[in-house]
């Protein structure tokens, strides 16, 4: 699937999310559910018998030694099968392009299917806090992934809402009779504030750690990542971009950032409709 011309293979970041936030907003769309981050989730679910589609697109650029650009496109139906608990389906699709002045490379992936479930233990409108458990295998063929995260989150009246997550992923690569390891440790968090009835200004924050093997023993690499998320809502469509640039990072390999297993940037945009 290295040459399927699914989506455009745009090397410009804005205009990239431009183009996938106009694709989505084009159309009449019914009342939607808001996420006012990215990366980290909120602890709520869909009602019962509701669905919901949304449109992931995520850009990573910059490396150590060379010039690396990568953009993974997920899309999302999502359904609410008991009051607390949702599950989706994901489709994952991957394009990168990667130049070290003596070979470029430009390819196109199938990235294989997502299930994601997340039960709701509390509810972040009227506990204390809101608690959520969630659960996300990945297959496509020469890799498996698990993921498993710790959602809390809180909305303080109609204006104020935060959310902090801890992610367990566990990797294996299968190719040339060789099994590959790896596990990740994820911490993120936000705080939005809504400053009128459709936008919506925030703070978001990422630590990603990479290991060998799936046990959680020697730490390959570490980065922080630290930006801004902005949202927008209304009766038919929701949309939140978020722009992260990694702060810190070790091994350090370029001005106190990790650059070998992490970039100098990530971006996420997401749209969201209810139907």
């Amino acid at each position: 699937m290295k040459k399927l011309m699914m989506y455009p293979r745009p090397r410009n970041l804005f205009a990239g999310l431009v183009v996938g936030a106009l694709l989505l907003t084009s159309a009449n769309f019914a009342c939607a559910d808001e996420r006012f981050f990215t990366y980290s989730y909120d602890a709520d679910v869909l009602p019962k018998g509701a669905w919901e589609f949304e449109q992931w697109l995520t850009h990573r650029r910059g490396k150590a030694g060379e010039t690396f650009s990568r953009w993974d496109f997920r899309e999302e139906i999502e359904y609410g099968l008991l009051d607390n608990l949702s599950t989706s389906l994901y489709l994952n699709f991957r394009d990168t392009h990667t130049d070290d002045g003596v070979t470029s490379e430009s390819k196109f992936e199938f990235k294989g299917i997502s299930s994601e479930w997340k039960y709701r233990l509390l509810n972040p409108n009227t506990d204390p806090v809101g608690l959520a458990l969630y659960f996300e295998p990945t297959y496509n063929g020469t890799e498996v992934e698990l993921e498993e995260k710790l959602i809390l989150s809180k909305n303080f009246g109609e204006k104020w809402q935060a959310a902090f997550n801890v992610s367990l992923e566990q990797e294996w690569e299968f190719e040339h009779n060789e099994t590959r390891r790896e596990s990740v440790l994820e911490f993120t968090g936000g705080v939005s504030y809504k400053l009128t009835p459709h936008w919506a200004l925030g703070l978001e924050a990422r630590n990603h750690r990479v290991f060998e093997g799936v046990d959680y023993g020697d730490k390959i690499a570490s980065a922080w990542f630290v930006g801004p998320a902005v949202h927008y809502g209304s009766s038919k469509w929701w949309a939140t971009l978020t722009m992260l640039p990694q702060i810190q990072g070790s091994p350090s390999t370029n001005g106190g950032r990790e650059l070998k297993e992490h970039t100098k940037l990530e971006a996420r945009l997401i749209v969201g409709i209810n139907f």
